[in-house]
């Protein structure tokens, strides 16, 4: 398959030979260039990585009876909006419930396919605080201790498929667990957390790489310094991930936490709930009545507060160009190349050239968009999305 763009971040326009699942060739494409997909006025970057998605269009990885069938829908919904790969995520709840969403992706996986688009599991919980604030939407009554019995039980359930556990630094035995999910592989992440300044650093000094959905997931009122927000920031160890939907955190937040954290630090994550793709209107969510916004946000109604996401990933990297004065080819690389990194991807995906994954998005771009206009998803030389 040939293809024809020009790569983000570049000027010449490109042709691309992909052979199989692998870019096989690049190189400036000439006046006469022909090719399968694509064109000279198309984009092309790597597919998007979304780390946090708990549900798409209805379907919710944490509802009462998730199947593969679940999972794989999701997958499909996202690849219609540019995401390649992303991370499961699987929330606060008892033992049972948590295992049978991960017993769900775990069969999902069993089809190549659809392995091909699951990055990892991200664990969000039950080992966070069980505070008003920091716990969120997280139901109290599941709050728990870490243990690693329980974990490794988790990790059995998902097929080893679990890559990122978000938990709060200051639970008992919160420090041991991160620097015992570190030497085995997983990305330990702060979140919904109430920890102070020393339990932060203490947490960074176990093996922490990552802060989960930096700024929310926390009290209402905070200590101006020190508090736990700056303590991450300046971690110059933590990854930072952010909901650039202009909900969670305004755009002026996400502008400081952008040039604190550095393009090169900061990943992007839509944390979308099975409400996101839905039609704004009224809806039932974990037996509470909420509303979706036309503006994409989700609040309880009839209140302010939030109850959810319901952002798609390449609606944030605009967001990001927008609000945080980043170039495209920047804030592309905060949704693909970065989460890449984290999780240890980075040799095979997350950049476009020779060698490289054949995952890839194809796209048009104006200047001062909201949004960026997917015309194809690949995901390992297969396209999985094209734009009628």
């Amino acid at each position: 398959m040939r293809i024809l763009g020009t790569i983000c971040g570049q000027r010449v326009p490109s042709a691309l030979e992909i052979d199989g699942d692998t870019i096989e060739s690049l190189k400036p494409a000439g006046a006469r260039a022909k090719a399968d997909l694509g064109g000279r006025d198309v984009l092309i970057a790597p597919a998007l990585l979304d780390l946090q998605v708990n549900g798409f269009e209805g379907h919710d990885l944490n509802g009462d009876d998730v199947s593969a069938d679940e999972v794989s829908a999701i997958a499909g919904a996202l690849h219609r909006r540019g995401v390649g790969m992303f991370c499961p995520t699987v929330c606060t709840g008892a033992f049972a419930q948590m295992a049978a969403s991960l017993k769900a992706v775990a069969a999902a996986c069993a089809d190549k396919r659809l392995e091909a688009a699951v990055a990892g599991v991200h664990i969000e919980g039950p080992y966070i605080s069980s505070e008003d604030g920091p716990r969120g939407a997280h139901p109290r009554d599941h709050t728990r201790d870490p243990n690693w019995d329980e974990f490794s039980r988790f990790q059995e359930a998902a097929g080893g498929h679990i890559r990122i556990v978000t938990l709060a630094p200051e639970r008992p035995g919160a420090i041991r667990f991160i620097e015992r999910l570190a030497a085995a592989g997983v990305v330990p992440a702060i979140g919904h957390t109430g920890a102070s300044a020393d339990e932060i650093r203490a947490a960074v000094r176990a093996g922490a790489r990552l802060s989960t959905h930096l700024g929310n997931g926390a009290h209402a009122l905070i200590p101006r310094h020190p508090n736990y927000i700056w303590e991450q920031l300046a971690a110059d160890e933590l990854w930072a991930s952010i909901i650039a939907d202009g909900h969670h955190l305004p755009p002026a937040v996400v502008k400081c936490m952008v040039r604190c954290k550095g393009p090169a630090r900061t990943i992007l994550v839509s944390d979308a709930v099975h409400l996101a793709g839905c039609p704004p209107g009224e809806y039932e969510f974990g037996g509470r009545a909420v509303e979706l916004t036309p503006e994409g946000k989700v609040q309880l109604k009839g209140t302010p507060y939030l109850a959810g996401a319901a952002l798609e990933l390449a609606r944030g990297v605009a967001n990001a160009v927008r609000f945080a004065g980043v170039s495209l080819a920047e804030a592309v690389g905060m949704a693909t190349l970065n989460p890449a990194r984290l999780l240890g991807m980075d040799d095979r995906f997350g950049s476009v050239g020779p060698g490289r994954e054949a995952s890839l998005i194809l796209f048009r771009w104006h200047e001062g968009a909201t949004e960026m206009e997917i015309s194809h998803t690949i995901l390992r030389g297969e396209v999985v999305f094209k734009a009628s």
